[in-house]
């Protein structure tokens, strides 16, 4: 044991001629733990929500979307999927249709989203098939109460409810700006499945169905809306997109991607991730003013064996290290404990999933997923707050003029 730990060390156990000093040390040891394990909960809490909506609206949605510039759509789409899947990059692509309509049911009247798939494609491009309930769920005609044989259509659970529509009932979709002899387009579906991706937006919006009953339903002909695209690497999907274009002459596309449809929100996300690391910091400068407090206490009650030790030939670099590792001691302390209790506390949040009104948070409950890089990061954070707290109280220390100590003492 080095000389400047062993008296750092018996300057922190002894209790002094102040019960004072004592407090505010636990105070300042308590300030760094809270601070820590606050961080990592937040953070963790941060990461998790920005995985899950990551995933789940890539899940739901293509990594890259092929369009018509002119809105008329895309023909040949087979022909053209085709051709798209040989771009280098591309994993698969599936044709789709999509449309905004009104869904009546016996009861209810919901705006929502009709989007025709083809399932076996759309299988290899979106995890939107894995998602239905029943899995045996079609989307081919079904015979009905009435006798009439209507084309299948699977509501997500959430706009389900707000029609107050199960398996087997018939609801209506009306096509306001699609008109067929002066009157709204509108066709009829009986319901086989629910869609559930958990994603609120997504669950109260969304009804699947083929894509000719799509295209009977929207009046889009042999057109289909566009393309979606599954990609080799999904944080390359703008590149991805812009390669497609370039490479398909005939006919002129226009790409969207994941990272342009959510970038706002993944912005707001990245902003709250600052804001709790600035929370974090806000609480460790507190606990730094009161480790700086405690060993400004220590210099002030231990002037004269600050004094003797220094003309017993500890010099001022020592005596300032003394004091550095006092205040490395306390925040190390601190930092250890706010990561046990940072970890534990995720642990908990993790195994008992809080509930999230999925309208105001997109997701339903709320995920952790606790990041080794972050518990690094916020650690050296703290450890380096520490020790500039440190740094004065030790100059201080090791400035004092050994002689002037002793006499005034």
């Amino acid at each position: 044991m080095s000389f400047e730990w062993f008296v750092a060390s018996r300057y922190l156990r002894a209790r002094g001629r102040s019960r004072f000093r004592s407090l505010i040390t636990g105070l300042a040891v308590g300030g760094v733990t809270v601070g820590v394990a606050a961080a990592i909960i937040v953070l963790g809490v941060m990461n998790g929500f920005t995985r899950e909506v990551r995933s789940r609206i890539v899940g739901t949605n293509a990594h890259v979307v092929l369009l018509d510039p002119a809105e008329e759509g895309i023909e040949n789409a087979d022909e053209v999927r085709v051709r798209v899947e040989e771009v280098d990059g591309v994993v698969a692509a599936a044709p789709f249709n999509f449309g905004k309509v009104m869904l009546s049911s016996d009861s209810e009247v919901e705006g929502g989203i009709l989007r025709g798939v083809n399932r076996e494609a759309e299988s290899r491009v979106t995890d939107v098939p894995a998602r239905i309930l029943p899995q045996d769920a079609g989307f081919g005609r079904r015979p009905t109460a009435s006798g009439d044989s209507l084309p299948g259509v699977v509501l997500g659970v959430d706009l389900a409810a707000k029609l107050r529509a199960g398996i087997g009932e018939t609801i209506v979709s009306t096509v306001p700006n699609v008109r067929r002899r002066g009157l709204p387009r509108m066709r009829s579906f009986v319901v086989t499945g629910l869609f559930e991706s958990g994603i609120y937006e997504y669950d109260a919006a969304l009804a699947l169905t083929s894509l000719e009953a799509s295209a009977e339903a929207l009046g889009t002909g042999d057109r289909v809306t566009g393309i979606l695209v599954r990609v080799d690497d999904m944080d390359e999907a703008p590149e991805i997109g812009r390669r497609i274009v370039r490479e398909l002459v005939t006919p002129a596309l226009w790409s969207n991607d994941w990272v342009r449809q959510n970038r706002q929100l993944f912005l707001w996300m990245k902003i709250e991730k600052l804001v709790g690391y600035l929370l974090f910091t806000i609480i460790l400068v507190v606990a730094a003013f009161l480790i700086a407090s405690t060993l400004i206490m220590i210099v002030l009650e231990k002037t004269r064996e600050i004094g003797v030790l220094m003309s017993l030939g500890a010099g001022r670099r020592g005596v300032r290290n003394v004091f550095l590792l006092e205040g490395i001691a306390i925040g190390g302390t601190g930092t250890v404990l706010g990561c046990l209790l940072g970890w534990l506390g995720c642990l908990g949040l993790d195994r008992y999933r809080l509930p999230l009104p999925g309208d105001v948070y997109f997701i339903d409950t709320l995920p952790v997923a606790l990041w080794w890089g972050d518990v690094a990061l916020v650690s050296l954070l703290s450890l380096g707050i520490c020790l500039v707290s440190a740094t004065y109280p030790s100059w201080r220390a090791s400035h004092l003029a050994p002689v002037e100590a002793i006499r005034y003492e």
